[in-house]
């Protein structure tokens, strides 16, 4: 049945009553500043704060350490993550052949921890010859996690040292160093 005109208006004062409810004011639109660099030739320096990394002498000696085949090695257990943060621990003592006196450190090296690596320590048995250069570097323990031992590897062959000294004389030395890997900061 059609509607009748009278009725088309009271279904338009409805509608229209209806609507005429409180209005929100319009939200003002706050201008952002926008540098559109996309397919440009415009590029900016990304800075990005590395990880810390820590390396120190563990062992001085002019004996060679014993040489592990590396069928026998086997994988370390994995780290704990820590339960709270603890204050960083002490290196551990160095020890030195009483009648040696170890080398020192001349120029050091930057120790680059790979990017995808989830922390962790290295420790290489470095031999230092009697002009203070780094012959040979040798994983002895830690991590096996081969990125972190090349990182921790490049690292040691890139350090100079004032040589070890015996009554005086320069003399080549093995030595032990460790290398943390940081990755929680």
């Amino acid at each position: 049945m059609p509607r009748r005109p009278a009725e088309w208006t009271l279904v338009l004062a409805t509608l229209l009553l209806g609507a005429c409810g409180e209005r929100k004011p319009a939200e003002r639109s706050v201008s952002l500043p926008v540098r559109v660099t996309a397919d440009s030739a415009v590029s900016e320096p990304l800075h990005v704060e590395p990880p810390r990394a820590r390396v120190w002498l563990a062992r001085v000696s002019d004996i060679a350490p014993p040489v592990s085949p590396l069928g026998s090695l086997e994988p370390p257990l994995p780290e704990a993550p820590p339960d709270s943060a603890f204050p960083e621990p002490a290196p551990p003592a160095l020890e030195v052949d009483p009648n040696l006196k170890p080398p020192i450190l001349r120029v050091p090296a930057s120790l680059r921890v790979p990017a995808a690596s989830r922390g962790g320590s290295v420790e290489l048995d470095v031999r230092i010859d009697e002009h203070g250069e780094v012959a040979e570097a040798s994983w002895a323990g830690g991590s096996a996690d081969t990125a972190l031992v090349r990182a921790a590897r490049e690292a040691a062959l890139g350090m100079r040292f004032y040589p070890a000294l015996r009554a005086g004389e320069p003399v080549a030395v093995w030595c032990r160093q460790r290398f943390d890997f940081d990755r929680r900061r």
